[in-house]
């Protein structure tokens, strides 16, 4: 396997991970919200597991984007490093509950959470494809579930400064 591609798949599974331990420290820390932290970190660590399968059990060649791959490997490698960077800010001392989502909000948005959601959203054009959209199931469109729980719970948005 090309090793660009073996980064790809690395980088993209390590930001699942981070996001899902991101999603469970908020889980923790906002216990009113536990149940919506939990339920987001789960479906992270579940994207990471299914990364992970394509990379043990179906990977080739042909059904990774082969465009400008290595630049959207910087941006993932760049995406872990930001999260890591909030994880360690948020154990030195925790953002507000609106920040929290604020962030949130802005890693579902981001180039890596977006690729992801786009792969689990096409139509598919493999048998690999297929199955992990089966296996992914309703665990999609976080963006538009943060949106709705927070209007629901009346949650406003103040940029991160």
């Amino acid at each position: 396997m090309n090793e660009i591609i073996k980064l790809f798949l690395k980088e993209s599974i390590s930001l699942e991970l981070n996001i899902g331990d991101l999603y469970q420290l908020f889980s923790v820390k906002y216990k009113q919200d536990y149940n919506f932290w939990w339920k987001l970190s789960i479906e992270e660590m579940n994207h990471a597991a299914l990364i992970e399968s394509i990379n043990d059990n179906f990977l080739s060649e042909s059904i990774m984007p082969s465009n400008s791959i290595e630049k959207k490997v910087q941006e993932l490698s760049e995406m872990n490093r930001i999260i890591m960077e909030q994880i360690g800010q948020f154990r030195s001392g925790p953002m507000s509950r609106a920040d929290a989502f604020l962030l949130a909000s802005e890693i579902e948005h981001s180039i890596g959470e977006s690729h992801f959601e786009l792969f689990m959203t096409s139509q598919p054009n493999s048998t690999v494809m297929k199955i992990m959209q089966k296996l992914n199931g309703d665990d999609i469109n976080h963006g538009k579930r943060l949106a709705k729980y927070m209007t629901d719970n009346n949650i406003e948005l103040k940029s991160l400064e």
